[in-house]
């Protein structure tokens, strides 16, 4: 795929991600954006950006972490006003707080990733992202339940670190949905929007752990053999788009399958990020663009590859 960059009203990605700031409030080991001297997005700038887009755009605020603006909520609520979905990815911490959710809820946030590395284990948690962040990490999920706010997860796996993690994390989801009282297939919203939790491995850019990566086979064994579900219950998927079905002229590029919990069925979607020749995760994803510093749209993992380590 030729790189290239498009203008607001020329868009044809579903889902434009959005980088509000560079700061962030932890120091993972693998982290596809891990310079932290860029400043802030200029909100004035996306918000004129947000005006000329020709249709419904799911926009994906991201960071580093997004939650370390504070006027994330003001972002959110202009992002629903000019027309579009708002969605969240976020380590979570702040989450842990039950006003700033619902502030955030107010705004008119309807969707969140929250990545859980460690499930709720402090030593995988030190180990990948360098501190113990379980308490707070599985409070914060609770706290999203409470809010009956949609949500995915984020889980990384690591070879030989916490290939356990996988079942623990799914467990677990179960098991504080139903301590907020939360049936995935009956509780609103989880029976319109299930949930997904995203299993994917050491992405080899920016900042990373060496020799940790999963091809996307193996993850698929970790499942058979942690889950025991069969193979051909696994089907192939986009990784670009929030919805769990694949529309017409998506890119096939992750795995999914239903599983039933003891809170119901929820998703697990397994994300091939194996890179091609030129070093690119996901590339020619066709759903998955990146609000550029010079406020146009480019392809996501091209656009930070060609500027890892400055945008």
């Amino acid at each position: 795929m030729n790189y290239f960059e498009l203008q607001p009203e020329e868009n044809t990605f579903s889902n434009i991600i959005v980088d509000l700031t560079h700061k962030c409030n932890m120091e993972c080991a693998n982290c596809y954006i891990p310079n932290r001297d860029v400043p802030d997005l200029d909100k004035e700038k996306l918000y004129n950006f947000l005006s000329r887009l020709p249709s419904r755009t799911y926009i994906r605020l991201i960071g580093a972490e997004p939650t370390m603006r504070d006027d994330l909520p003001e972002i959110i609520a202009k992002v629903k006003e000019f027309g579009h979905r708002p969605s969240l990815t976020t380590n979570g911490l702040k989450l842990a707080n039950k006003s700033y959710l619902k502030k955030l809820k107010g705004a008119g946030l309807r969707l969140l990733l929250h990545s859980m590395n460690g499930a709720d284990d402090d030593a995988v948690y030190k180990e990948l992202d360098n501190g113990k962040w379980a308490t707070v990490k599985v409070r914060a999920l609770n706290n999203i339940f409470a809010e009956r706010l949609p949500i995915n997860t984020g889980t990384i796996i690591a070879k030989g670190v916490n290939e356990f993690t996988l079942k623990r994390q799914i467990d677990l989801f179960a098991e504080c949905a139903l301590e907020n009282n939360i049936n995935f297939d009956t509780t609103a919203p989880y029976n319109r929007i299930t949930p997904v939790l995203r299993i994917k491995s050491v992405g080899t850019i920016g900042r990373y752990m060496e020799d940790c990566s999963y091809s996307i086979d193996e993850l698929i064994n970790l499942c058979t053999n942690q889950l025991g579900i069969n193979a051909d219950e696994i089907f192939k998927t986009s990784a670009g788009v929030v919805k769990a079905s694949p529309q017409s002229g998506e890119v096939l590029s992750s795995y999914m399958f239903k599983y039933k919990t003891k809170a119901g069925h929820l998703y697990v979607r397994l994300i091939d990020w194996q890179i091609d020749d030129e070093g690119v995760i996901d590339h020619d994803n066709p759903n998955r663009g990146r609000l550029t510093q010079n406020f146009t749209i480019a392809p996501f993992f091209e656009h930070v590859k060609i500027n890892e380590n400055f945008y």
